[in-house]
């Protein structure tokens, strides 16, 4: 069986929507940014030149950052490390949707920054710490190939268990065959063609309506695609595209999920999805669409296979938790996973000057537990 993820061919797009939901909150939908970015953005050298500049950058400042959590033994110094180390992945994969030329030289990259992106944001920091000698090597190998021009490989080794990918799943022509199969049904292609597989992953070559793309398969679900599309003008509609981005996770396998909010982004819109327990949405295990015009461009599922247990039950209404977050408007019920622990909370968006910001507040006892 040949395996060809490293062959130089534009595989189509490689969202970056695992990226957590902080970085949406820092920076609104990072996928529907980023693919704006790429509808407006112009050949000039003088950007590119800009965007390889701040990619080196923030590349040597996530290496320095994963360096010092080798030096970390508690969660608290490892916390803080991983929250600005956050920051320099998520300029780092800006920048190179805005440099990348050749769209297979950069798969590895979008890969890695991805990953890295989720461990920061969805780990606990004491699991970070187990995670610290592989981080450096990679963040310390991405460096390299940013800075210098080295080759940089990466095939999600960090999200496999302790770091190695299962060498026991072994991948069948069956196998292969049904996940083709889910792709052509699921996603109305017109060219389903297997790329190479890792950790029981399968990634698929496709096109579509003319336009070319990749596809993810795992588990029996889609749980990445992504199509190249460009801009005919045409508005997109902001609640047809959550219809659509909906309908879209169903096709992939993901038919449980709710809209948590979208975004309008002009001639896209980006919308985040989570799963629902009894009311209360699994933020942390999001899912993420762009739609443009009548067509959902890219999916990811993120962590929403996610399974959630023995989540407390709110004691304190929405009302009465209001009042630790004034101004905020109508809270939303939430959970996640803060200092490592499992938290129900009402979720208040705050649009300030300087940006988006939100403060979560116990549902067990009214008091802030969070401020973003």
């Amino acid at each position: 069986m040949v395996n060809k993820l490293n062959e130089k061919q534009s595989y189509g797009i490689v969202i970056a929507a695992i990226i957590s939901s902080l970085v949406v909150m820092m920076s609104g939908l990072i996928t529907g940014m980023v693919y704006a970015v790429r509808a407006h953005r112009e050949p000039i050298d003088a950007g590119r030149d800009m965007a390889q500049y701040l990619m080196v950058d923030a590349a040597y400042e996530l290496k320095r950052n994963m360096s010092a959590l080798r030096l970390c033994n508690d969660a608290e110094p490892a916390e803080t490390l991983n929250k600005t180390a956050l920051v320099h992945a998520v300029r780092a994969e800006t920048a190179l949707e805005c440099h990348m030329d050749d769209w297979a030289d950069s798969r590895s990259k979008e890969a890695f920054l991805n990953d890295v992106a989720t461990i920061l944001h969805s780990y606990s920091p004491l699991e970070t710490i187990e995670l610290a000698d592989m981080l450096y090597a990679y963040s310390g190998k991405f460096y390299d190939s940013v800075s210098g021009g080295t080759v940089f490989e990466y095939n999600g080794e960090l999200m496999s268990d302790n770091g190695v990918i299962d060498p026991d799943i072994e991948i069948t022509q069956d196998d292969i065959d049904r996940a083709a199969a889910l792709v052509e049904s699921a996603l109305g292609t017109s060219r389903v063609e297997y790329v190479g597989a890792w950790g029981g992953n399968m990634e698929f070559y496709t096109e579509r309506n003319g336009n070319t793309g990749y596809a993810l398969v795992c588990n029996g679900k889609i749980k990445e695609y992504s199509f190249m599309r460009d801009d005919d003008g045409q508005k997109t509609d902001v609640e047809q595209a959550e219809k659509l981005a909906l309908q879209a996770a169903a096709a992939c396998g993901y038919d449980d999920l709710a809209v948590r909010w979208s975004e309008d982004l002009g001639r896209s819109v980006g919308v985040i999805m989570c799963r629902s327990y009894n009311g209360a949405l699994a933020t942390d295990d999001y899912a993420s669409a762009v739609v443009v015009g009548d067509e959902t461009v890219s999916f990811t599922a993120g962590g929403c296979d996610c399974e959630h247990k023995d989540i407390p039950s709110p004691k304190v209404t929405e009302e009465q938790a209001k009042r630790s977050a004034d101004g905020g408007g109508d809270g939303t019920l939430v959970v996640r996973k803060i200092n490592g622990v499992e938290r129900i909370c009402y979720e208040y968006r705050y649009d300030l000057d300087d940006g988006v910001h939100f403060v979560y507040v116990c549902a067990e006892n009214g008091k802030q537990i969070e401020v973003k």
